[in-house]
């Protein structure tokens, strides 16, 4: 109480009035401050809710936005992807190849545009293909590849080959089993500056890279021993008309194997109906020289020619059904004798002016002689590519007649399918066997044995 003695009322009454102030401007900052605080805390609650609506909204957006593209991508995988392969490798020589193999899936359907005739499968290399699928064009690479090794076989013997000469590594392989083709080549170039046997192995490689290897040996012999020269025969032909000077000639020799015949038809004039001569030569790699000389007749066309097309487009419909792919050339020059033989009757008439009528007359009217019979198997003989060449009698004093060589792979043998009142058959027959039936039968088969390559004298040894 000391410290108020002394003082007024007055100043005592002002002092707790200041007091009091003060106590009520503390309660007021501290309301003021408890209220900001409620504020405060109602704008965190406020805020964390926007947040926590915002999240859920955001999760919302995400949740569909996910949908919205899951939709997307399945609608265009559906309808707008590309269900075909980039690329698609294949082995060479593969047969089955589809539509369906460019696919990423199988349930999708699809066709080729490329025309597949026209993709060679039995080569290495890259095409582009287009297919239609989804009802779009797509592109895929096809790739064929050539992944087996060459089966290769060695010839059974030495392989002749001349002094100085070129060897080729294809002689020494007696055949090959490869989807793509193959080259030759020596593993070790050969030795032949003088006579003697050289062992050599061939490599047989093919498009792929694959290789195999035979063993084989060279005979190194001095060659003096010319080529020869098959299958010259008299040629006839019309004016205007191409004139096939080699079609049916042959060339072998002991060494060489590919040897190319000139033909000299400088005296030859393809304007003037006439006889005129054709010499061919072939010559080895050690100089050898063979001759040989025909002669060429060019005449003029009959007013009721037939071209050869329309000769052959008939042909190949007999063919389409006596023959197979599968047949060997005998097999076919079997079928063709039987067939002309069956389905062509005997007449004694017919036009001799061209072969292409004589069997056009075959064909259509189904009789005719022998030129007939002559001309009709020549019209499937040629379009089955069997070697052939045509035959004419030469002593005509009791009868003309016509006939054919043909070549199935081991030599010309005589083919004749014209029936006779003596009987027989004239399927692959040597000079000697035709010519006894020649001699038994009044000369039917007597011909010029110098202007016609000469049989084999046994009976053909093909199958």
């Amino acid at each position: 109480m000391d410290e108020y003695r002394g003082r007024s009322y007055y100043g005592l009454s002002r002092e707790v009035e200041e007091l009091l102030t003060i106590e009520e401007e503390d309660r007021r900052s501290e309301q003021q401050y408890l209220a900001r605080k409620r504020r405060r805390e109602k704008e965190r609650r406020r805020i964390a809710r926007l947040r926590k609506r915002r999240r859920a909204l955001l999760v919302r957006m995400a949740g569909v936005m996910f949908l919205f593209i899951a939709f997307i991508v399945l609608v265009n995988r559906l309808f707008f992807s590309n269900p075909v392969l980039k690329e698609v490798t294949v082995e060479a020589g593969t047969e089955d190849l589809a539509a369906e193999d460019f696919l990423k899936k199988n349930n999708v359907e699809i066709e080729f545009v490329t025309d597949m005739s026209e993709i060679d499968l039995d080569h290495v290399g890259e095409h582009e293909i287009i297919l239609k699928a989804k009802g779009k064009e797509r592109t895929s690479i096809l790739i064929v590849q050539d992944t087996v090794s060459p089966k290769a076989v060695a010839v059974s013997g030495p392989v002749t080959v001349a002094v100085d000469g070129k060897a080729d590594a294809a002689l020494v392989v007696e055949s090959v089993d490869d989807a793509t083709d193959v080259k030759y080549t020596f593993k070790e170039e050969p030795d032949l500056s003088s006579e003697g046997t050289v062992p050599v192995t061939a490599v047989v490689t093919d498009e792929g890279g694959n290789t195999a290897e035979v063993e084989g040996e060279l005979n190194v012999i001095v060659d003096t021993e010319a080529p020869v020269i098959s299958g010259v025969a008299p040629l006839t032909s019309f004016l205007g008309d191409p004139i096939s000077y080699k079609s049916e000639i042959t060339v072998t020799d002991n060494c060489d194997k590919d040897i190319e015949v000139e033909v000299d038809n400088s005296n030859v004039d393809t304007e003037t109906a006439g006889t005129y001569n054709v010499i061919y030569t072939a010559s080895d790699q050690s100089g050898n020289t063979a001759q040989q000389e025909t002669t060429l007749t060019i005449k003029e066309k009959p007013e009721n020619y037939v071209e050869p097309e329309e000769v052959y487009a008939l042909a190949d419909e007999v063919l389409a059904g006596i023959t197979t792919d599968d047949m060997t050339l005998k097999e076919k020059a079997r079928a063709i004798y039987d067939w002309t033989r069956n389905n062509v009757g005997y007449i004694n008439t017919s036009e001799k002016d061209s072969w292409t009528n004589g069997a056009y007359q075959g064909f259509t009217e189904g009789e005719g002689d022998c030129f007939v019979f002559f001309a009709t198997a020549k019209a499937l003989l040629t379009r089955a590519e069997i070697p052939n060449i045509d035959i004419v009698k030469s002593d005509t004093s009791h009868s003309s007649h016509y006939w054919s060589l043909v070549d199935v792979g081991d030599g010309w043998y005589h083919f004749d399918t014209t029936p006779r009142y003596g009987g027989g058959e004239f399927f692959l027959m040597t000079d000697d066997e035709i010519l006894a039936y020649s001699e038994a039968h009044d000369n039917s088969h007597i011909f010029d044995r110098s202007l016609y390559p000469a049989t084999p004298t046994t009976d053909s040894t093909i199958e």
